[in-house]
């Protein structure tokens, strides 16, 4: 237990004391104001809060401080190694794979079944890289793994690569991984191999409040548990009651554990927690280990008001979804990575409207503190380049024609933010970097108007591509040019009609994904969204963009040349729901360009500036709407006490329509932010483990709008 600001804090002349010491200073009042109303124990008042770092400092978090002895890594910070110098890949197999009996209860998993393994102390990844190896020697057919890796200080690749190398039975493993392994930045970060039935879920951040934040789902999820945090006398961090009691929370029924370590202190805190623990010989020089089953996990009192959360998700082997664009596309692979049938059901063309450009870029925004809008941009980026990428690799996009690599450069006037990141960007060299206007224009061959900061991870997309490499699936069936589409609700099913098919498609699962269209739909009628218009302007190449190979953004973005045609753009018309195109705003993008990079100059073809117009859709706070659509009247009627008291914890399952969910809100940033809202979407319908801390579901979520406005006094 500790006062002190969080390890990734750091103090700049653009951060305040008081945002550092705050969250110490609430802390402490909360456990004086507990204490002195004859609380148990400082523990018991003082548990940590699930995460929510807002108006903290941003910063990536540090990685790994590592000695060596040999080829076997040694903590800087604590001392203790991180595997055994014998022989680290033995001692894994005996400690964790058989400790949790894995090769026995591979086998008999049904198809579709999906087995769930969480990790405390990720480390080197040797597990992790073992426990796959494993897995695909005795993985059944069409079983999935969910691989959940907990890690406070991250190992650089190169580290990783120096530890585990002298394995050559990871190699390949330990490379696919290496390949994709995120930078530095706390939160989940989620990673498919596919090929292997295989997704991995890195966490990077404190254990005790993600596993916290993980709890406060009240869905049991883990079936087997590695405890590999280093030993107990050398950091006590990973080896805490409350870590035990949310592992207890979130385990299945028989869910096992194991660790090296035999200290009566850790075993006597899992057998409170619920774990019925046993001793059985330790690996090598350690005398003994231990291992365990769930008995009787204790009751745990929900920390949040479960408005966000959907109470009955249910499996569901067919679904619907509504729009055959960016949002619909994402959503439909995501459904049919999990096994469901998907019918698409689209009014007109496939990646018509907003996923119409020809090019788009994935695009972040890095703040000097964390927030809502920052925090779901950056992860979004992070799980976004990385989906796009591994799509190239699949020969799905192709190079230079579908999508274009080497990031982007994000102009930035000198001020206290780009000071700060320009301080601790060092923590994550691979993420960005911030460069003078003089190095930009070595970069682009263009003379910017200011400083800026080159994001390495990324760059520019054809939307249509994407959307019809996603939509490429045997799972996945596209009907469209339907017309004007709306779904009711018959016999636990939903149908989906329009005026000239009264029966398109039914399932028990559907998701609008229409843009503002989806209030359309009387379940959605009272989502507050604005249309966007907004105008690209297709440029010619010329002999002055040549040397352009990464986009340049300002307050718009001009990518390279995709097929001798440059899309730059785009105007910004919130309320504007005609669709002509118009002279003044094609003029309007060539001016922010010329504002941008003062020396270029962009002449009109002599039949004028061509572009593409599309009406785009957002909400108030300009973050995507995404997740279950509860039912508004119900909702009003359940949380009403929200208006008299903002922070009451009202215990009240969120009243939602069965299997309906929404995606929508994405604005201008449809190709950053829809893979991983769509994630979320699915994870949520069909109940598998969340790939977004909590505050950030909620801050997405279709109730946020309903709960603020019974604060307000206002239900919607």
């Amino acid at each position: 237990m500790s006062f002190y600001p969080p390890p990734n804090a750091s103090f700049t002349p653009a951060q305040p004391l008081l945002t550092l010491i705050r969250p110490a200073f609430d802390r402490l009042r909360a456990l004086v104001k507990a204490t002195s109303s004859g609380a148990k124990s400082a523990r018991e008042c003082l548990k940590l809060p699930v995460i929510n770092p807002t108006q903290l400092p941003w910063s990536p978090l540090a990685t790994a401080e590592l000695d060596w002895q040999a080829s076997t890594p040694i903590s800087r910070s604590s001392g203790d190694i991180y595997f055994s110098v014998d022989d680290g890949l033995a001692e894994s197999d005996y400690v964790f794979i058989e400790g949790n009996q894995l090769r026995q209860r591979w086998p008999v998993l049904e198809p579709n079944e999906q087995f769930v393994i969480a990790e405390i102390g990720l480390g080197t990844a040797l597990n992790a890289c073992l426990t796959i190896a494993t897995w695909l020697e005795h993985r059944p057919p069409g079983s999935q793994l969910h691989y959940i890796g907990l890690e406070r200080a991250p190992l650089r690749p190169n580290d990783m690569q120096r530890a585990l190398h002298q394995w050559p039975q990871l190699r390949a493993v330990l490379a696919s991984l290496i390949a994709r392994w995120p930078d530095p930045l706390a939160g989940c970060h989620r990673r498919y191999f596919d090929d292997w039935g295989v997704t991995l879920d890195l966490w990077w951040g404190d254990a005790e409040q993600i596993l916290s934040d993980l709890a406060s789902h009240a869905t049991p999820w883990v079936d087997a548990w590695y405890l590999d945090g280093f030993a107990p006398a050398k950091e006590p961090g990973p080896w805490g009651t409350e870590i035990f009691t949310s592992m207890a929370a979130l385990s299945r029924t028989d869910a096992t554990c194991s660790t090296f370590t035999a200290a009566s202190a850790v075993r006597r805190g899992l057998t409170t927690a619920g774990f019925k623990m046993h001793k059985r010989p330790g690996y090598g020089r350690k005398r003994e280990a231990l291992w365990g089953t769930l008995d009787k996990p204790p009751k745990r009192s929900p920390s949040l008001t479960p408005w966000d959360l959907n109470p009955t998700p249910q499996a569901t082997a067919s679904a619907i979804v509504v729009g055959a664009g960016l949002a619909g596309a994402h959503i439909a692979q995501a459904l049919a990575r999990r096994g469901v049938l998907v019918t698409v059901l689209e009014a007109a063309t496939i990646a018509g409207e907003g996923s119409g450009n020809l090019q788009g870029v994935t695009y972040t925004r890095l703040s000097h503190q964390h927030n809502p809008l920052t925090d779901f941009s950056l992860a979004a980026f992070s799980y976004a380049t990385d989906y796009h990428r591994s799509l190239m690799h699949s020969d799905l996009l192709a190079l230079g024609t579908d999508i274009g690599l080497g990031g982007y450069i994000q102009l930035h006037e000198r001020d206290n933010t780009l000071t700060h990141l320009e301080q601790v960007l060092c923590r994550a060299p691979e993420l960005a970097r911030v460069l003078s206007a003089s190095e930009i224009a070595a970069i682009t061959g263009l003379q910017p108007r200011c400083d800026g900061i080159h994001y390495l991870r990324g760059g520019w997309l054809d939307p249509r591509a994407l959307c019809r490499a996603l939509l490429d699936h045997p799972l996945i069936t596209v009907k469209a040019h339907c017309g004007v589409i709306s779904l009711s609700r018959r016999d636990d099913q939903w149908l989906a009609s329009s005026p000239a098919d009264p029966q398109l498609a039914k399932a028990p699962a559907a998701v609008l994904a229409t843009a503002r269209q989806a209030t359309q739909q009387a379940e959605l009628a009272w989502l507050p969204l604005t249309s966007i218009r907004g105008q690209t302007t297709h440029v010619p190449a010329t002999d002055a963009l040549a040397g352009l190979r990464i986009p340049v953004c300002d307050e718009g973005y001009l990518p390279p040349a995709r097929n001798g045609t440059h899309c730059i753009g785009a105007s910004f018309g919130p309320g504007d729901a005609q669709t002509d195109e118009r002279e003044e705003e094609h003029a309007h993008n060539i001016e922010m360009m010329r504002r941008a990079l003062p020396n270029l100059e962009l002449i009109p073809p002599s039949e004028g500036w061509r572009g593409h117009v599309a009406l785009r859709c957002n909400s108030s706070d300009y973050l995507p709407v995404a997740g279950m659509v509860p039912r508004i009247n119900d909702f009003n009627q359940r949380y009403a006490a929200l208006a008299n008291d903002r922070k009451r914890l009202i215990d009240a399952a969120a009243p939602l329509y069965p299997g309906l969910a929404v995606l929508t809100s994405l604005g201008s940033r449809g190709l950053t932010a829809a893979p991983l809202a769509a994630e979320r979407v699915v994870d949520q319908l069909l109940g598998t483990p969340p790939c977004l801390p909590r505050y950030l579901q909620r801050a997405i979520s279709p109730a946020r709008f309903a709960e603020r406005a019974l604060k307000r006094g206002e239900a919607l």
